[in-house]
């Protein structure tokens, strides 16, 4: 009986697709099992609870003074979680999580599969490339140092394709026959785009409805008729999108994978300087498709109305 771990956290982006993984892996296997080894954060727990899956949580340790020390304690647990739960195989999807479970499970001689959404290899799966026995890649990248890469895109729920528009417009109370913009903060929330909405709000409404997904402990605008917002959504994601006309959102790999399968015209604002400049980088990568067009975040409260 295979079981796999899968590791990752701190972001939705990195349990979402690992959960679309394990979730098309049972359906080839139902003898199968998985375990999740995510942070202590209740976004990542919360999720995991929402999907009756079974994990464990780390204190993993971002680079600082206490580094060291709390990496080889991360280790040491990581290598207890593999032992207890007999562990086959891990799907590492990256961030600081899975550098001490992906080291723990090189050291123990567990093969490791290791997947990149963005188009450019993060900081944490730089490091666990060089212990990765396959490296997946969401986009096209080169990658001079790595072995073994396949190009295989980015998983994304099976459901996130099959929402009901009826659900949607119950859920939203917006109106059909009237333009839906969606406003995706992400997961952790984007202060430009939700103040771009917020300070526009009185304009763009005129001119189509509005969901505002702001993102976790994000405010919105105040309620009015044809804006509907909500923190998070996840069940009533596919429903949303089911009503939606065009996307407002960051550059996010899984974001865009999920709006491109929904054919969702899309407007992507990348988040510059962060993480190797990735969100710039997933942007050029899809911007030859049709449905997105690119707008840097200085010009965005200008060319918002505009579009």
């Amino acid at each position: 009986m295979k079981k796999i771990l899968f590791a990752g956290g701190g972001s939705l982006g990195h349990i979402a697709p690992s959960i679309a993984v394990w979730n098309t892996f049972k359906q080839n296997d139902n003898e199968a099992e998985a375990h999740f080894v995510c942070s202590t954060s209740k976004l990542d727990t919360n999720f995991l609870k929402s999907e009756s899956i079974p994990y464990s949580t780390i204190d993993a340790p971002r680079i600082g003074i206490s580094f060291i020390w709390k990496f080889w304690k991360a280790v040491s647990e990581s290598k207890k979680i593999i032992k207890r739960e007999k562990i086959n195989i891990v799907f590492s999807k990256g961030g600081h999580v899975s550098i001490p479970v992906c080291f723990a499970a090189k050291k123990m001689k567990i093969p490791i599969v290791l997947h990149e959404s963005d188009a450019v290899l993060g900081r944490a799966n730089k490091i666990i490339a060089k212990w990765a026995d396959v490296l997946c890649m969401g986009m096209q990248t080169k990658c001079d140092s790595c072995k073994n890469i396949k190009v295989t895109g980015n998983p994304i729920r099976e459901t996130i394709t099959k929402g009901s528009k009826e659900k949607g417009f119950q859920l939203t109370g917006l109106k059909e026959g009237v333009p839906i913009l969606m406003v995706i903060g992400g997961s952790q929330g984007s202060e430009a785009l939700n103040e771009a909405i917020n300070m526009n709000i009185d304009s763009v409404i005129t001119k189509c409805q509005i969901i505002h997904i702001t993102g976790a402990g994000k405010s919105g605008s105040n309620n009015r008729d044809g804006y509907f917002c909500i923190e998070f959504a996840h069940e009533q994601l596919p429903h949303l999108y089911a009503i939606t006309d065009l996307a407002l959102t960051r550059a996010g790999a899984n974001l865009i994978s999920e709006l491109s399968a929904n054919k969702i015209k899309t407007i992507l604002v990348p988040l510059r300087g962060v993480g190797h400049d990735h969100q710039q980088k997933n942007a050029e990568a899809i911007e030859s498709n049709a449905h997105f067009t690119v707008l840097q975040q200085k010009d965005l409260s200008e060319k918002l109305l505009q579009k």
